[in-house]
């Protein structure tokens, strides 16, 4: 819970002020029974109407009364359930932004969505539902009871024993619905799950016209979410039904010993009208309460949820780090000393023991087959996940004593998988360099080989963009993503895989450019296609996470044996490319 006491304390102003509104929204609807009986008793019963005018308006005024300070106490309850939805997710989304690949993969992307939209709006709900509904329940059932007292005590005992009765009824009623409640969200989650998989697979499923399948499997998720509900529902059905029965008990027990003391001359119909508006006010909210208290397991255990990723310890903390400064004129500008990576503690090592070095201004660049390890050498160089044993160092200073902003601002990334933000084309080059002028666009766009496919399009560069730039082809998306990277200023360009998408002709036409337009600058380049790396100044040879060989193309075309499967299998000779 601390998620929500952390923001009680920040905004308890507000709280206390949502909170005054209800405590008057109560006295204004217990003020008018009281009223009704003066009205019978003193007012009617007198026979004057200057008397019944004036208990009349006071009522008007106390119903007036009550109207405004409800309306009050729902605008502020809704505001503290906006500010708890807004704050909240500001620091879920900062605490993300904190959390390593290892931490996001292990609570799941689809977890994590739900954790953010759904579990926030079901405490969101809970905090106004408890200001409306539950919170005014208990507070209106002490007070008329002490209220009920001082009419008749008899009376107020079939009231009291009612409100026991139907509270042994709810805690029950709970105690066997609550473990149910909790359990649903973790079906939301495999629901939002298999939706992800359904629409985002939505072509390979018709490539394979499987939808049979795909609609029986989505079914299942649905029937499971939905027969937890319905055992849920089916449980708290009896909170309404249960509550009528004793109004209409409690109802008729009043009138009857009611009107026995009237008739004796004890009590007089005044008080036993108010007595009856009491039993029914009181019995009314605690009926409203149980209805809507079906939300506050689930809503419990989405705060939970969102505790768990708020809670999380944060793999790679940097609060205790400052800016280094770096001496960016070393000839050996990253070092991989020993490094070993797995990522978790039982599993196998995916890197081992690499030594090596990326000297600055060179083509530095990294080959190896399927599950080598070289992708996630390039997120261990961008310190998305730490490394497992040895130390990385950018210009002779550790990666871990160094700010992931700093890193990141040294380093420009081309991701192996092609991806594209919603918005144009403009808004994706502009993504690592707000400020980038005509002619930095323009270099870029050149480089990338889009200076073609730009000016075909009709609003060019403002040219609209589809989620994950589902618009455009494999080999269009993956130039925007090389020519976004070649916009950001930067002393490293790491290319993952991010010329595969390309054609031969434009690879060899990327990649000249880039040795003619960026020589200065250094390269990384991961890559399996042969003919993207023969020209490099350095080539790294990776086998089941380990160097089995270093040089140049020559080189290693001489002194690798894998390096030599690897030409073979892709048609390339000592002398270069077949023809």
């Amino acid at each position: 819970m601390n998620v929500l006491k952390q923001f009680l304390k920040k905004n308890k102003g507000l709280v206390l002020l949502t909170f005054t509104f209800v405590c008057l929204q109560i006295i204004g609807t217990l003020g008018v029974p009281k009223l009704v009986a003066n009205l019978i008793d003193t007012g009617i019963s007198s026979k004057e109407p200057e008397r019944i005018y004036t208990i009349g308006l006071e009522m008007l005024g106390v119903a007036l009364f009550g109207t405004v300070t409800a309306v009050a106490s729902s605008y502020y309850s809704a505001a503290v359930a906006a500010a708890f939805g807004l704050q909240t997710r500001e620091k879920y989304f900062r605490k993300f932004q904190k959390l390593s690949m290892k931490d996001i993969n292990q609570f799941g992307s689809a977890s994590l969505l739900t954790r953010m939209t759904n579990d926030v709006d079901n405490v969101q709900q809970m905090i106004v539902l408890f200001c409306q509904m539950i919170l005014p329940a208990p507070v209106i059932c002490l007070f008329t009871i002490v209220l009920m007292f001082r009419y008749s005590m008899t009376l107020t005992w079939i009231t009291l024993i009612s409100v026991v009765v139907y509270a042994g009824i709810i805690y029950y009623l709970m105690k066997r619905g609550t473990p149910l409640s909790l359990s649903i969200q973790p079906k939301m989650d495999r629901i939002t799950t298999t939706l992800r998989e359904f629409f985002t697979g939505i072509n390979m499923i018709r490539a394979f016209d499987n939808q049979d399948y795909e609609e029986n499997r989505t079914n299942q998720t649905f029937a499971a979410y939905a027969e937890q509900m319905i055992k849920v529902n089916r449980i708290f059905a009896w909170v309404t039904p249960i509550a009528f029965l004793l109004m209409g008990v409690v109802y008729a027990s009043i009138l009857w010993f009611g009107g026995q003391l009237v008739g004796k001359g004890t009590l007089q119909i005044g008080v036993v009208t108010a007595i009856v508006e009491y039993s029914m006010l009181t019995l009314a909210y605690l009926m409203i309460s149980a209805m809507v208290l079906v939300v506050i397991p689930r809503s419990i255990a989405s705060l939970r949820r969102i505790e768990e990723v708020m809670d999380a310890e944060i793999e790679i903390n940097e609060e205790s780090l400052t800016e280094q400064p770096l001496s960016l004129d070393q000839k050996a500008l990253v070092t991989f000393d020993n490094v070993s990576f797995q990522y978790t503690k039982t599993a196998d090592p995916v890197l081992q023991d690499l030594n090596f070095t990326i000297p600055k201004g060179k083509t530095t660049a990294i080959v190896g087959g399927t599950g080598s390890g070289k992708s996630t050498l390039a997120k261990l160089l961008l310190r998305i996940s730490d490394v497992t044993e040895g130390q990385i160092r950018f210009a002779d200073v550790p990666v871990t004593q160094l700010k992931q902003a700093q890193i990141r601002s040294l380093i420009s990334y081309i991701p192996q998988k092609a991806f594209l933000f919603s918005g144009t084309i403009l808004s994706n080059l502009q993504m690592g360099n707000e400020q980038a002028t005509k002619e930095e666009l323009e270099k870029a766009i050149k480089i990338a080989q889009l200076s073609e496919f730009i000016e075909e399009l009709p609003d060019g560069l403002n040219s609209f963009v589809a989620q994950s730039g589902s618009n455009y082809s494999g080999g269009q998306k993956q130039r925007i993503c090389i020519a976004r990277a070649l916009v950001k200023p930067a002393e490293i360009y790491l290319f993952d895989d991010s010329f595969s998408a390309l054609d031969y002709q434009t690879d060899a036409a990327l990649r000249t450019a880039l040795h003619q337009q960026m020589s200065d600058k250094t390269l990384i380049i991961v890559a399996q296609r042969l003919s993207t790396i023969m020209h490099a100044d350095h080539i790294l040879v990776l086998e089941e996470g380990k160097i089995v060989g270093q040089g140049t193309h020559e080189e290693l075309m001489n002194d690798c044996q894998t390096y030599q499967e690897f030409a073979q299998s892709q048609g390339i000779e000592k002398e270069g490319i077949k023809k």
